[in-house]
């Protein structure tokens, strides 16, 4: 899983994984905080 990021502040949501922007809240993100957003898993 990768996510490019533009901005780096979270504005235009181009990195965004469900609620979570990987600019402001990852880049590393714990199993328990991703399982169940769809999108990464298809």
């Amino acid at each position: 899983m990768e996510k490019n990021m533009s901005c780096g502040v979270g504005k235009c949501g181009h990195c965004s994984l469900g609620k979570y922007f990987v600019c402001k809240d990852g880049p590393v993100f714990k199993y328990s905080q991703i399982k169940d957003i769809e999108e990464i898993w298809s």
